[in-house]
């Protein structure tokens, strides 16, 4: 299927793997490799879609490591909901990369409709599992066209939206479902994880009946509570962990230091404490407001400090976001920054700033914390870390010397921890994240050993 708007003529000579199939023009691959998604497909609003699309920027490299698709006898699929394109939230270019990437890989973008296109929230469906079963139906229904008459399909589905695809492929042995968790329901102890959870498990009981089907884990502590609070057996997991894709063409701004010094809404002449990610309770927002009015007032130089908080609101709950505004309104005048749209660059170019003293992660519960494994890539030598003592950040920072940890998450305990950075001061030891690229093909290589692409 053609993606609207978009010319392919533009994309760039076949790599290895690449190119025609080994049949020739025409002829249909034996194999396929399906990537379907809420976001990072048609728009790139959170860290999910951060990883999706920079699995298709860095497909070539991810290929060339990964010996089950170093031949030509398969093809590249992009399976997105049917975003509006009068949306605000749709983004033509992140459609076009996508679409290029599958290009060279003889594949195609395909669409699935959705009940309310008009923006990704409502997409999203917040919680709403009617809403997800459908656009498992309707994803499904694309999943068995492309399935047809092909020998091996493998989907890597993202979003818990998903976690149900396989009831609708029962009757399709020659579909593989690997369903990555970036959420589960009994870690994210929200109000809704009681709904999260009762359809993880439906899901997960349904890819039992598959032998293929897979779960990947984002990170090694979801490995562990797959394995002692899913009943997930080793066979069963395969490892698809968070990583920035450090080479990423959008990241080349960053090395023009006129752009890389322009911090956008950020005032300068300040030191900056600094937290980000999605605008929902689990980033504990709500602690990092009142934490830091706490510091400010242990502070003889609080003039000199400002708090940017960075809490992209596109699929956030409005009363959440209403009750930080209620926050805020408590800290001195002009000591914060709010920025409550998704900014792509600003993150990064805040942590590479000399401006930047401190990076708060708040977080009530994580997968593989993508915001604390940005900081370790991006963030200069001298940044202090202070993060709530929880097992994934826990893991993260083990080899990491000076940081700053606290619990509980209680603003007390947090204005503590920063009033520590702030007098001792902390620092990274850089080079310790995972390698995006190779993050991706480890998973493949553990997922793809069914698929026999010989030719007869």
């Amino acid at each position: 299927m053609a993606v609207p708007g978009h010319d392919r003529s533009g994309a760039i000579g076949a790599p290895a793997g690449g190119g025609p199939g080994h049949g020739g023009a025409g002829e249909v691959p034996d194999a396929a490799l399906v990537v379907v998604s809420i976001d990072g497909l048609s728009s790139l609003k959170c860290g999910i879609g951060c990883v999706v699309h920079w699995f298709f920027e860095a497909i070539d490299e991810i290929v060339a490591s990964t010996p089950e698709l170093r031949h030509d006898n398969w093809s590249l699929h992009a399976l997105s909901p049917r975003l509006d394109p009068a949306s605000d939230d749709y983004a033509s270019d992140i459609v076009a990369d996508v679409a290029t990437a599958c290009g060279r890989y003889r594949g195609d973008f395909r669409w699935f409709d959705v009940a309310d296109n008009s923006s990704l929230k409502s997409v999203w469906s917040l919680d709403d599992v009617d809403r997800w079963r459908s656009m498992c139906h309707n994803a499904a229904a694309e999943i068995r066209r492309l399935a047809e008459g092909r020998k091996q399909v493998t989907v890597l589905a993202h979003g818990t939206m998903f976690a149900t695809l396989r009831s609708h492929l029962a009757a399709w042995p020659n579909v593989q479902l690997i369903y990555m968790t970036h959420t589960l329901g009994r870690v994210f102890l929200d109000a809704n994880s009681r709904n999260r959870t009762s359809y993880e498990d439906e899901g997960f009981a349904l890819m039992r009946t598959a032998t293929r089907d897979r779960i990947g884990f984002v990170g090694t502590y979801y490995r562990d509570v797959l394995l002692t609070e899913y009943d997930r057996r080793d066979k069963d997991l395969v490892p698809f962990q968070n990583a920035v894709y450090v080479r990423s063409r959008r990241f080349g701004e960053l090395t023009d230091p006129a752009t890389a010094a322009d911090l956008g809404p950020v005032p300068g002449g300040k030191r900056l404490v600094f937290s980000w990610g999605r605008c929902v309770p689990q980033k504990g927002f709500d602690v990092v407001i009142p934490a830091f009015g706490a510091f400010l007032s242990e502070r003889d130089d609080a003039e000199d400090w400002h708090l940017v908080l960075l809490a992209p609101q596109e699929v956030a709950a409005s009363e959440y976001v209403a009750s930080l505004h209620e926050q805020l309104r408590e800290l001195p005048p002009d000591s914060y920054t709010f920025v409550e749209h998704f900014e792509p660059l600003l993150p990064f170019r805040i942590l590479a700033s000399p401006a930047l003293e401190i990076c708060v992660f708040a977080s009530r519960f994580e997968a593989g914390p993508l915001t604390l494994i940005e900081a370790l890539a991006f963030g200069h030598e001298d940044v202090s870390i202070a993060w709530h003592d929880i097992p994934p950040m826990r893991h993260l920072l083990r080899d990491q010397p000076k940081t700053f940890g606290f619990a509980p998450l209680r603003a007390r305990e947090m204005a503590g921890a920063m009033l520590r950075a702030a007098d001792d001061g902390g620092g990274i030891v850089k080079g310790s994240v995972i390698d995006f690229a190779t993050s991706m093909s480890t998973g493949l290589s553990a997922s793809l050993g069914w698929w026999d692409t010989s030719e007869a």
